[in-house]
């Protein structure tokens, strides 16, 4: 991979059409305003950036994708919580919404913000190593972002959710697939290169397809299922006028693989 852009807490890399987007606060990529406000400049790239077919959000090292807030200093200042809060918010909305398949690679620890940001991802890779924890009560803060008292039950349910959060217990990759939280678990030697085939296969399906599956499904919990419904009906219309679409059905006849240009 070539580095394209350069940030301070994050780094931005292109191989095809997947761009490699890595959270770079070592030894535990903690979250700060800083890396939170890099990681909205870089999927604002990214989402204009036609080029980029899916992106793979990952951490640096191998310590952990992300061990959430530093909270060495101490409690936050009223007005910098409220801020902190609201970046936070505002990465995961940016992750669930941006109109390009996310995959969060996860290695290592995957706690607070960190864990809020990785769940946002549309398809969440964990590696032999992963561990995850939501231990908030046991520290006395109140997940604010918008994922564990938001989101969570509507992606794993209402008591794994409420066992989580209660329990505050690490949970391994393998309990965290069977529950839902990740979609597969991979052996860590076989780590990098399996993230890199699956982004590879999902960067060469059709965007416009793409875009319809993330606007669909979060309309579902986030407004109604008629509204899902209303976007089903316009997205496939869009659809069905494309290029891609005429695309897809030539290379399927000829069989060989399509060549989606995203209109």
């Amino acid at each position: 991979m070539v580095p394209r852009m350069a940030y301070d807490t994050v780094l931005l890399e292109h191989a095809g059409g997947v761009s490699t987007l890595t959270l770079n606060r070592p030894p535990v990529n903690a979250v700060s305003p800083a890396l939170m406000q890099d990681v909205l400049a870089a999927l604002d790239a990214l989402e204009a950036r036609e080029a980029t077919r899916c992106i793979v959000l990952t951490g640096s090292g191998t310590k952990a994708f992300s061990a959430g807030a530093d909270l060495a200093g101490g409690p936050r200042a009223a007005d910098e919580a409220v801020r902190f809060r609201e970046l936070g918010r505002r990465v995961v909305d940016r992750v669930e919404t941006i109109g390009k398949p996310v995959i969060a690679a996860i290695r290592g620890w995957c706690i607070g913000g960190g864990f809020a940001i990785a769940m946002a991802c549309d398809v969440r890779l964990a590696s032999s190593t992963a561990k995850f924890r939501t231990g908030d009560a046991y520290l006395g803060v109140v997940p604010s972002w918008g994922m564990s008292l938001v989101r969570l039950a509507h992606y794993i349910g209402r008591n794994r959710t409420l066992d989580m959060l209660v329990l505050g217990e690490d949970v391994g990759g393998e309990h965290a697939r069977d529950i839902g939280l990740v979609s597969r678990v991979i052996p860590d030697a076989d780590f990098d290169a399996e993230v890199a085939r699956l982004a590879a296969r999902v960067a060469g399906g059709a965007p416009i397809t793409f875009r319809a599956v993330k606007e669909a499904i979060r309309a579902q919990y986030w407004q109604t299922p008629d509204e899902a419904q209303r976007l089903e009906t316009r997205w496939a219309e869009i659809g069905a006028a494309s290029e891609d679409f005429r695309e897809g059905v030539a290379a399927f006849k000829e069989k060989r693989p399509p060549v989606f240009k995203g209109r």
